[in-house]
């Protein structure tokens, strides 16, 4: 059993722009009334992407990919794996049966806070696999497709970003069908022509995509939700 830090669940780690533990509360009464047939599960990149709280650095390519259906956005400002698998653990998928789970964890298991001294790669990888792990457990039908971390400022988080990825995709990028996970890569269509950081997709110039960056997001999962949800989804 896994016994480093982004592996053992946790409440909320840091204070950020919003109420975590009112978000929590929102999101348990959300599950008792919807089915969703998407749900996305990460930190600050996805739950800014919708208009909750707020925020909303992505809302109009949200609205137009999936306003018409039936998602749940379980991103959680600044959210470490471990807050992600608590929240897991404390009914966020109580009664749930997507068709699909987008998880985007990770990033800031390298963010350094006199709250938390930061993660190595190894450890990082270990929590995202105990994630995926409980995903699995609580949706056993579902599509899980496991994103590789987006590219980050400054240079010294990339470098460990990148030897995430790869373990990531040593462990993820090969499996058959039939165990239902895809490991989705898409660092290119991040950077510019001569594989440096493109500051103009994002709305902070080094984590947080902007509309740019949020469709590139969306144009990538498109296919996959098309061949998931088939006619329920809007095209």
């Amino acid at each position: 059993m896994c016994e480093l830090r982004p592996c053992i669940p946790c409440e909320k780690i840091e204070d950020d722009s919003y109420d975590w533990y009112a978000r929590h509360r929102a999101k348990l009464e959300e599950v008792k009334h919807k089915k969703a047939d998407i749900v996305f599960i990460g930190d600050s990149i996805t739950h800014f992407w919708s208009p909750e709280d707020d925020i909303g650095y992505g809302k109009e390519v949200w609205q137009e990919f999936y306003g018409d259906c039936s998602v749940l956005n379980l991103g959680y400002g600044f959210d470490r794996t471990q807050n992600m698998i608590w929240r897991l653990e404390h009914g966020e998928m109580a009664g749930q049966a997507p068709k699909v789970i987008v998880v985007n964890a990770g990033t800031n298991q390298f963010s350094v806070t006199p709250r938390y001294d930061g993660d190595t790669p190894e450890a990082a990888f270990a929590g995202i696999e105990k994630l995926v792990s409980l995903l699995r457990s609580l949706a056993p039908e579902a599509l899980i497709v496991l994103m590789a971390l987006f590219p980050r400022k400054p240079a010294e988080r990339q470098r460990a970003i990148d030897e995430l990825n790869g373990l990531l995709a040593a462990r993820f990028g090969n499996l058959p069908a039939s165990e239902r996970l895809l490991f989705l890569d898409i660092t290119r269509k991040f950077l510019l022509p001569d594989g440096t950081f493109n500051e103009e997709l994002f709305v902070d110039r080094s984590c947080h995509p902007n509309n740019a960056g949020y469709r590139i997001w969306a144009e990538a999962l498109e296919p996959l939700l098309r061949r998931e949800l088939g006619e329920e989804k809007r095209f």
